[in-house]
């Protein structure tokens, strides 16, 4: 008798939208906090918002609560960083983890040796 795996439930939209767009829109939230924060702002409001949108971008990219704060902890002090304020460096890491994802994964069949052509 074989078991067969249980189906996995299908996800929805909301959680679609958010595994597509999530790191993308988190990363523009952290660049939008970023700028608002610019000036001396930054040195008070950066961290306590900037640790809030980067705790939801490290979960949005579906990472565990530990390195989610790891990752609000960068983006507190991307936020606090003086000159940082007119460079979208959230954004592109958000883009490029989904982009990373997406790319195939190499299989059993490419990891064997080929004889000569």
């Amino acid at each position: 008798m074989e078991q067969s795996a249980p189906a996995q439930p299908k996800p929805s939209q909301a959680q679609r939208l958010n595994r597509a767009f999530g790191p993308v829109v988190a990363g523009l939230i952290i660049d939008f906090v970023d700028l608002a924060t610019f000036g001396p702002i930054g040195r008070y409001l950066g961290l306590p918002i900037g640790a809030f949108a980067g705790y939801w971008m490290g979960r949005a990219l579906g990472l565990e609560r530990k390195p989610s704060l790891l990752c609000a902890l960068a983006a507190g002090a991307y936020c606090m960083m003086p000159g940082t304020e007119m460079i979208p460096i959230a954004t592109v890491v958000g883009a490029l983890a989904r982009y990373r994802e997406s790319a195939p994964k190499p299989d059993a069949a490419s990891s064997e040796p080929r004889g000569p052509s």
